[in-house]
């Protein structure tokens, strides 16, 4: 009588680890598909503004993006909106398109692929840049900023209550 060939532990668990690597590349591939966006679209912004207060000939500049981007957001780009304040302190920004990336399966929003926040900022002839943040998250998901649709917005905010950087808020509402 023989005995039996002795087989290392790996050999008998090929299988288990056949299923493992085949997990993980499934995995990996539901997780390419479920940040690669669905459909891609773009939803159309109006903002009204009033800011009593505000020094005469402030021009104002908007900035539209990421979240994650807007502490950063560059201020020389062709992609800026810009109006100048009237002596009031009334302005109407030109229409501004918001990218919003959706997900495959849920319909959410990406949010590193979706247009998110819009960050004003006021600069007098004279004095250091105001800032003003608008996250738009709240209006993507309830669905006021989507395709075909134009969502207008009215700020009225005195010039005192304007931040003094560009920052977004700490946590997206």
């Amino acid at each position: 009588m023989t005995a039996p060939a002795i087989r290392s532990i790996h050999f008998r668990r090929r299988w288990y680890y056949a299923l493992w690597v085949g997990l993980l590349f499934l995995s990996a591939g539901a997780l390419a598909l479920w940040e690669l966006p669905a459909s891609t679209s773009e939803a159309s912004l109006v903002v009204e503004l009033q800011i009593p207060g505000a020094p005469a000939g402030t021009r104002i500049q908007g900035w539209v993006g990421p979240y994650a981007q807007g502490a950063e957001a560059d201020w020389t780009g062709a992609g800026l909106i810009r109006a100048d304040l009237q002596a009031d302190g009334r302005a109407t920004l030109p229409l501004a398109r918001i990218r919003i990336a959706r997900r495959r399966w849920v319909q959410d929003y990406i949010p590193r692929r979706t247009w998110d926040l819009m960050v004003l900022r006021f600069t007098p002839p004279d004095g250091p840049p105001r800032y003003f943040c608008l996250p738009l998250a709240d209006d993507i998901r309830a669905g006021a900023l989507r395709p075909k649709w134009r969502l207008t917005t009215s700020i009225r905010t005195p010039w005192g209550n304007l931040q003094a950087d560009g920052r977004p808020p700490d946590r997206i509402p």
